[in-house]
């Protein structure tokens, strides 16, 4: 099994868990791999670097019951993280399919915006999503 299939279990598992359908965990995958393919390179670099900060912030609340419960209890905490690999892995496939490496953070990443999603037109243009 390869480790995409293994990333996809695990995230059946936690999601299953947490209560999320199969066809929900497929939807969210389908849904972030077409954002995905959406971006431009500079909104790729800056979606890599927000997912590793939402992924640190996830397993930061591990084995602590209150920020657990901020974020839904165990078992939802396990289906984000198993999702956030998931989308981790996604994205190494993108980055890979367009024959990308991961540079250096350019700016700042705002924790509730996507790449798709920022509304800062600083934050755009620091990193290279917007002409300065």
């Amino acid at each position: 099994m390869s480790f995409l299939s293994d990333a996809i279990q695990l995230l059946r598992n936690a999601g299953t868990a947490a209560g999320l359908s199969e066809g929900a965990i497929q939807c969210h995958a389908g849904c972030y791999r077409e954002n995905l393919s959406r971006c431009s390179e500079a909104m790729l670099q800056y979606e890599r670097v927000w997912l590793q900060q939402q992924l640190r912030a996830l397993r930061d609340c591990e084995g602590h019951p209150v920020l657990m419960a901020r974020v839904g209890g165990e078992d939802r905490l396990r289906a984000l993280v198993s999702q956030s690999v998931l989308f981790q892995l996604l994205l190494q496939n993108e980055f890979a399919r367009r024959g990308l490496t991961p540079e250096e953070p350019r700016g700042p990443v705002v924790a509730a915006e996507e790449a798709w999603e920022i509304t800062s037109v600083q934050v755009k243009r620091e990193w290279g999503i917007l002409p300065t």
